[in-house]
């Protein structure tokens, strides 16, 4: 009964929290149709972006969702103590494009739990429990190269809660913390039931004058089972897979008025005035110079079977770094990086390229380097902000007989066209913002994307089978987004 009423309770405007909603006209390629999986503009599809976007985010800046966010702070009985409590909730409409029917996808993004002890001279001790879904609390920085999340485990969790135990002194903090995941485990005899599989995590940072700060973090993690084996009797079969790394991070910046750069997706949901912000437009801005610079770099290991001994398990090292610079001048903001990813590393939570398997050194394996960069530049009388943005990629590579691929992410690969070397790919966005509101902007953008490693699966007359490069029209890809966004 009680339960009853209170789900009766309607939701307050004020408690649903970093809204996003966008209408937008796109067409991923203009000069390409549906022949070649380009569909014509249209408002349905979403995330027509480059490869260099979206780097802090997991999502791209079409999308309309918000966060349902019920959040209670309360002093506690014990003197200093404080509570916090949130239950947060992640909403996201969407349209099946194959249906065309409309729907909502639902899912918890960090409902949490935090005790804090109030020590003194700004110190405090908190713990934080996540009570369905840890993926916030991650190792490494840049939210494009982190790991340790949900998403570490070799199977798909429902569930991925956590606990972080935290010591804050100023800009100087350590923590400790662990997270457990529950998935299938399979025994020597061959019966399969249900597991926990754990994770810790540790770190810590300090700040010098509030100018270099650095920070490192290390983590341990159950992974999963190896299931990719041949043969039953062999001694592999479902072993576990260990998992572990290190991340550090040095920052240094000519002014405090420049913030630390900080992905909010690593970030707890507060619905309370003192963290509510009265517009979601930003625009960094200074009196003059100033100058922020972050490198961050991550070292991976885990034990996955041989290519060279199948019998046997070998380390396997995975390694990621990036280095970023933001230069701020008046209201002209220039932002340049470098990225770097091995093979290994872009396909860890697979795990390997082949499932269950280390890179076998025969395929040559080449890694991913990147730098992007994008300037832009706010007029504040007009409310206008005109950017360009572009980027120049090595993809990492790898080679089967006389064949290559580009890895692209640990999902998506392309087959290169025969006889030809991989290439690097380009790709350039420009566009053009206009502050209407407080909350809302119209956005123009065009992109172009120069990719000659597509290519297009043919049968000769001969029966012969051949991959051959993409028509150039799919290869030069030429996109548009017009899009109205809100976000309060």
């Amino acid at each position: 009964m009680i339960l009853a009423l209170l789900l009766s309770q309607p939701a307050l405007a004020g408690e649903f929290l970093d809204t996003w909603v966008t209408t937008a006209l796109e067409d991923t390629n203009v000069l390409a149709g549906p022949e070649a999986y380009s569909p014509a503009a249209n408002f349905v599809q979403r995330g027509n972006s480059t490869f260099f976007e979206n780097y802090e985010s997991r999502f791209t800046d079409d999308i309309s969702q918000t966060h349902l966010v019920l959040y209670k702070r309360d002093d506690g009985f014990i003197k200093g103590v404080t509570t916090e409590a949130a239950f947060v909730i992640r909403m996201q409409p969407y349209l099946d494009v194959a249906s065309s029917r409309p729907g909502v996808a639902v899912a918890d993004d960090g409902s949490y739990i935090r005790i804090v002890k109030n020590l003194g001279d700004n110190k405090d001790f908190s713990v934080t429990g996540y009570a369905v879904d840890a993926n916030r609390f991650r190792l490494g920085y840049s939210y494009d190269i982190t790991w340790g999340g949900r998403d570490i485990y070799a199977f798909d969790p429902y569930a991925a809660p956590g606990i972080r135990a935290q010591y804050q002194s100023g800009g100087h903090y350590v923590f400790a913390g662990a997270k457990t995941a529950v998935g299938d485990y399979t025994d020597a005899e061959g019966n399969k039931t249900n597991e926990a599989y754990w994770g810790g995590l540790v770190g810590g940072g300090v700040e010098l004058g509030r100018f270099v700060r650095w920070e490192a973090g290390a983590g341990s993690f159950q992974q999963g089972q190896l299931t990719n084996v041949g043969d039953v009797e062999s001694p592999l079969y479902n072993a576990p897979i260990s998992a572990m790394g290190v991340s550090t991070q040095v920052s240094a910046r000519s002014t405090e008025k420049l913030a630390w750069m900080s992905s909010s997706e690593l970030k707890l949901y507060r619905n309370a005035p003192e963290f509510m912000k009265d517009t979601y437009i930003s625009h960094r801005q200074l009196d003059g110079f100033g100058v922020l610079v972050q490198g961050e770099a991550t070292v991976l290991f885990h034990d996955l079977i041989d290519p060279e001994s199948i019998e046997q398990t070998t380390v396997e090292q995975a390694i990621a770094g990036d280095l970023q610079a933001t230069a701020v001048v008046g209201t002209t903001e220039m932002n340049l990086d470098f990225v770097y990813k091995d093979l290994p590393f872009i396909v860890f939570n697979i795990p390997g390229i082949t499932s269950g398997y280390a890179l076998d050194p025969d395929l040559n394996a080449t890694p991913q380097l990147y730098v992007r960069g994008k300037v832009a530049h706010w007029f504040p009388k007009a409310h206008l902000t005109p950017s360009l943005g572009a980027g120049w990629e090595l993809p990492a590579t790898y080679s089967t007989g006389e064949s290559s691929f580009v890895q692209y992410d640990e999902r998506n690969k392309a087959h290169v066209p025969d006889g030809q070397e991989p290439t690097a790919i380009l790709s350039a966005v420009a566009g053009l913002q206009w502050d209407v509101s407080p909350s809302t902007v119209v956005v123009g953008e065009v992109l172009y994307t120069l990719d000659n490693n597509l290519s297009d699966f043919q049968t000769d007359d001969d029966g012969t089978n051949a991959f051959v490069p993409e028509a150039e029209n799919v290869r030069n890809a030429v996109g548009f987004n017009l899009m109205m966004r809100a976000r309060f």
